[in-house]
């Protein structure tokens, strides 16, 4: 047999093992593969979800100094008195609150950065990662996102926005303010240019708010400049209603204060910043945003009479008046008059923020909970395989069906549901595979909704089909902090699938290394 000859073989027979591999992964990838189908529905007649959001963190500021029902004290035993405003009781009486929210870490930094990723373990290497923040969640529905913030300002915190103006000193006395701007796939350039030509406006103007000898009114004006380039990026986006967004602010001067002039001056200018959020809140109002008002971490003071206080160093670190912090949210959707009577943490407000918009998914290496902060919460149903779903609510009455799958196409089958707009209650979900080859242990469960709710229907697989249908290399598990990007979970292919991929590779090596001898032969 020629060269020519045994080539020609050789060739004809690898065309055929990979026209076979072709047919049988389309035969099988519908039965086999990692479902993405999803069905997606707002039971409320009226969404009036809104499309954007105001994240503002008050650096410092303590929610021992805000809410009546907390009692703190100095380091001598002083009882820790209230800032007095109109504003942010108006605020949080319209909207929903938590007095007794802790933090992981005291410190500015570590702060910012559990805020935006929702780990308790979070700092600025951790935010520089991909899909590792809220913005880079919101980013992937669509939002655009952009920052003023004068502490945070960390370069990794830096990358997650559109277009941001911050403080390069962080300083009072000696501002330098910049805008930075990052370039997004997908982004809408026309609407990024604007905001960044009204913030390097605002940018110039930043001296006035500033220049006065009156150091009150000084850290007052520092805050109030954020502020004010908050409203005026605000009023760019009143010419985009369809366009979604997120705005974080950051302002420092409450922190300054209570570490450089003492504890009287620390209430003064809370008492300020409440005045001065007026046109912000206004803003918020009138075109349907949420409104998120938080802290990084709290302040504690030695004594009245002393002219700095603290929340790092270990005389103050373990003070409940610098651990506790303030969560307030305002809008649409969100309980009126409400103070959740349980603990929480500051890890839970970026998967609650993402839920406000009625998204499943939060950031990354997310491990807070979701607070039951919406009047009516969603939930998020995902199955191995296709299934129809049937969802009721149980009250006193009985069952009364709230949605069913069948009712659309008794043919059309999803892998993924989200319901929104559900009532706060108690519900009994039914469910029923499309494929026979898949049997579950259960096909029903009752749950209580009181915030967004993930459903796994693979926790109620038989065993033996459980270890068909999952890996314990899943790349969706990101509980750990690490990139699992690589080639193989890319594929999303199932076990049979990438067994015999690997067979038809194995197989044309062993046909390699005989075209090989043969020839040897010849």
């Amino acid at each position: 047999m020629t060269f020519k000859t045994s080539l020609k073989k050789y060739v004809k027979l690898m065309v055929a093992f990979v026209l076979f591999f072709i047919f049988i992964t389309a035969t099988f990838s519908e039965t086999f593969a990692s479902p993405s189908d999803s069905f997606s529905i707002h039971l409320d007649e009226f969404d009036s979800t809104p499309n954007g959001a105001v994240y503002l963190i008050v650096d410092g500021m303590g929610s021992y100094y805000l809410f009546p029902e907390l009692k703190g004290n100095t380091l001598e035993g002083e009882s820790v008195q209230k800032a007095s405003g109109l504003i942010l009781p108006q605020i949080y009486e319209n909207g929903f609150r938590i007095s007794e929210m802790t933090v992981p870490v005291p410190m500015t930094e570590r702060g910012h950065s559990v805020l935006v990723t929702g780990n308790p373990s979070a700092d600025s290497e951790m935010v520089g990662y991909s899909d590792s923040t809220v913005m880079d969640t919101l980013r992937s529905e669509g939002f655009l996102c952009f920052g003023v913030m004068q502490r945070g300002d960390f370069e990794s915190m830096r990358q997650k926005f559109d277009v941001m103006a911050y403080d390069k000193t962080n300083s009072v006395n000696n501002m330098d303010f910049t805008v930075q701007k990052n370039i997004f796939d997908g982004s809408n350039e026309k609407i990024v240019s604007e905001v960044e030509s009204v913030l390097e406006s605002h940018k110039n103007r930043a001296s006035s708010y500033t220049n006065t000898k009156n150091l009150s009114d000084k850290y007052a004006g520092y805050n109030r400049w954020a502020l004010d380039a908050a409203v005026e990026v605000l009023s760019v986006m009143e010419k985009y209603p369809d366009q979604k967004f997120i705005l974080v602010i950051s302002v420092g001067a409450v922190d300054s204060t209570g570490h450089y002039r003492g504890y009287y001056a620390y209430l003064e200018v809370i008492e300020k910043l409440d005045f001065d959020l007026a046109k912000l809140y206004e803003k918020c109002r009138r075109n349907n945003l949420f409104f998120l008002i938080t802290a990084d971490h709290g302040m504690s003071f030695e004594a009245q009479s002393k002219k700095s206080g603290g929340h790092s160093s270990a005389k103050f670190s373990k003070t409940k008046e610098a651990l506790f912090i303030p969560f307030i949210v305002y809008g649409n959707n969100v309980l009126k008059n409400t103070v959740y009577s349980s603990s929480a943490s500051q890890e839970d407000i970026a998967p609650t923020l993402i839920s406000l918009f009625n998204l499943p998914n939060a950031p990354r290496f997310s491990k807070g909970n979701v607070l039951p902060a919406k009047e009516k919460p969603s939930l998020y149903l995902e199955s191995p395989v296709p299934v129809q779903i049937q969802l009721y609510r149980l009250t006193g009455d009985g069952e009364a069906q709230v949605f069913n799958s069948m009712g659309f196409n008794r043919d059309t089958v999803f892998s993924n549901y989200s319901i929104s707009g559900l009532p706060s209650g108690r519900y009994l979900l039914k469910w029923d595979a499309s494929s026979q080859k898949t049997t579950f242990s259960q096909n029903e469960v009752q749950f209580q909704l009181a915030s967004d709710t993930k459903i796994d229907l693979s926790d109620y697989l038989k065993k033996s089909d459980f270890s068909f249908f999952h890996s314990s290399d899943s790349p969706s598990n990101h509980s750990s902090f690490e990139n699992k990007s690589g080639f193989w979970p890319s594929l999303n292919l199932s076990k049979p699938v990438l067994i015999l991929l690997i067979f038809v590779l194995n197989l044309s090596g062993v046909g390699a290394l005989y075209f090989i001898y043969r020839k040897k032969e010849e």
